[in-house]
């Protein structure tokens, strides 16, 4: 096994992809960690390199895993795995991968078609979380519109558990997004807390896109004005609103009880 040191390239690479800096290729991920690594191997994701540190090896089974993939393996030493995983105690496995790159026309759309419309988000944990609530619910896709966080970020990789290799995630500008919806003759229902209708009033039936807005700013003015629908979470407390994971779990999973007791 190859051994590479601080300066070579592939470490390099690794780092410029990590900390989103000029030159790091476009698709390409840092995965930091067994689970991660474990996670993208399990979904299919091209690994291209892995990073082995045998003094942090948690057993032999990793080679297993390791063997799966058709990556270069390079053996580093302690200091050098430590700037490649940002946590205590890393577990002597990072690699560099390719993130599935999807497009509107790829998600299949039926009669009970849920996607998830996330815009403006800006927090990359709030994206994963809500890549993880689309997953659990069953969701056929993500689309992100009017993105503010690079769908590589560790932090995001790490809010989805894993699911942002599995769960078909589409970048898209908002008309494009908004053409799709209505082409296909999939409703959309945005949560605003500012709207009269409670969410467990709204008809969710059929093939339904939940759209969520910005942690900030809340829904955007696009997208309340293109919706079929616009609803609220009653807010019993002082918080005038819930975590955007949250808000999109509670509508999901409406839409998920509803469709199936229509069937």
């Amino acid at each position: 096994m190859p051994h590479a040191g601080p300066g070579h390239p592939r470490i390099k690479q690794y780092l410029n992809v990590r900390h989103n800096r000029r030159g790091a290729a476009k698709g390409a991920i840092a995965l930091e960690g067994l689970w991660a690594l474990r996670a993208a191997v399990d979904a299919g994701v091209v690994v291209e390199v892995v990073f082995v540190c045998p003094a942090r090896l948690p057993g032999p089974d990793v080679w297993a895993l390791v063997n799966r993939t058709d990556a270069l393996v390079l053996e580093v030493s302690e200091r050098v795995m430590a700037r490649l995983v940002d946590r205590d105690g890393p577990d002597g496995i990072a690699a560099l991968a390719r993130l599935p790159m999807h497009s509107l026309g790829d998600i299949d759309v039926g009669p009970t078609t849920r996607i998830v419309v996330a815009d403006h988000l800006e927090l990359a944990g709030n994206l994963g979380t809500l890549i993880r609530c689309a997953d659990g619910a069953g969701a056929s896709a993500l689309i992100v519109t009017d993105r503010r966080v690079r769908l590589s970020h560790p932090l995001l990789v790490k809010a989805s558990m894993g699911t942002v290799f599995s769960m078909p995630v589409v970048d898209a500008d908002r008309s494009a997004a908004r053409s799709f919806l209505r082409a296909h003759g999939i409703r959309t229902i945005a949560a605003d807390p500012a709207a009269g209708v409670s969410y467990r009033d709204a008809d969710y039936r059929g093939p339904v896109a939940i759209v969520v807005g910005s942690e900030r700013a809340g829904l955007d003015p696009f997208w309340r004005s293109s919706a079929d629908t616009v609803v609220a979470i009653p807010m019993l407390g002082v918080a005038d609103s819930l975590n955007v994971g949250h808000a999109a779990a509670l509508l999901l999973y409406e839409a998920l009880w509803q469709q199936m007791q229509s069937r």
